[in-house]
């Protein structure tokens, strides 16, 4: 399924089918295409050879029996670490994949959202941010419900994350994640997320590649950021969102993903305010419970 046939609207597999195979492994991605997921989100870090190691954290620590960022860990380092373990002992032995190992598995079979992670250097942080944060890992960790109807006016908009400097995402990295999806003749499948770095590199790297704002998603400015840089989606962030934001997201014709629904329920309470795309980490409940 190539992005223009997704029909709206639909279900992401958020780092995989991740409640029942270790966050954004082989066996997570597998599952979830099996099921027949239209869509996947996946997470790109370089390591310390240039390699995509496909990780949501910048640290291997919680999803390895490792410890270090993967920026200061070589390939064959990354490669060496049980990525399964701490999932159950049936994944033992699982490795982070690389990007490449992802689209042999995967390519032309669903749809890429691929999360291009921001560097730490490149964050700011304030009590304010940091306790949005906080309460969002929460919120997640806990697979926490939050039902419609949303807040409808403005939230508070801090300008220290607004107003901070923007250093481009590495030129040659982004070009090695192009170059990977034309090998594998997956550029009509795949889309990119990132914040402001990536977006402005991807611009002008690979225009003709569809972008997703995150850019201010923590900070009620997702939708005007997604404007400034030309994104054709944003994804919204589950507990920092109100209705006047997705409306003015259809209103300039962006699709709307969001960060996310793990009940058919709270999926389809979603897609009834305008949501297009729902990420979830409990891919074949929901999708099974979305078809009845």
């Amino acid at each position: 399924m190539k992005r223009t046939q997704n029909s709206n609207p639909w279900i992401c597999a958020h780092r995989g089918f991740n409640i029942i195979a270790p966050e954004n492994t082989l066996p997570a991605f597998a599952l979830a295409v099996s099921m027949g997921a239209p869509e996947i989100e996946l997470d790109l870090w370089p390591d310390k050879d240039g390699h995509l190691i496909v990780c949501h954290d910048p640290k291997v620590d919680r999803t390895t029996d490792g410890s270090g960022m993967i920026c200061d860990l070589t390939t064959s380092e990354v490669k060496a670490l049980d990525a399964g373990s701490w999932f159950s002992p049936a994944y033992q032995g699982i490795r982070l994949p690389l990007f490449e190992e992802v689209l042999s598995l995967v390519a032309r079979r669903t749809v890429l959202n691929i999360h291009i992670k921001t560097p730490i250097a490149q964050r700011v942080t304030t009590d304010k941010m940091k306790a949005r944060g906080k309460e969002l890992g929460e919120r997640h960790s806990s697979h926490a419900v939050i039902m419609p109807p949303l807040p409808v006016g403005v939230e508070d908009v801090i300008p220290e994350i607004e107003n901070r400097p923007i250093v481009p995402y590495d030129e040659t990295v982004f070009r090695r994640i192009v170059d990977a999806l034309q090998r594998f003749d997956c550029m009509d499948y795949a889309y990119i997320t990132g914040e402001a770095d990536v977006l402005t590199t991807a611009r002008a790297v690979a225009p003709d590649l569809p972008r997703c704002c995150l850019e201010g998603h923590m900070n009620f400015s997702i939708v005007e950021h997604a404007l400034e840089y030309g994104c054709q989606r944003v994804q919204f962030c589950k507990g920092l969102t109100t209705q006047a934001m997705i409306d003015k997201a259809r209103a300039n014709g962006l699709i709307c993903n969001l960060f996310w629904a793990d009940t058919p329920e709270e999926a389809r309470a979603y897609f009834d305010i305008g949501i297009d795309c729902v990420l979830t980490n409990n891919y074949q409940p929901v999708a099974a419970g979305l078809s009845r």
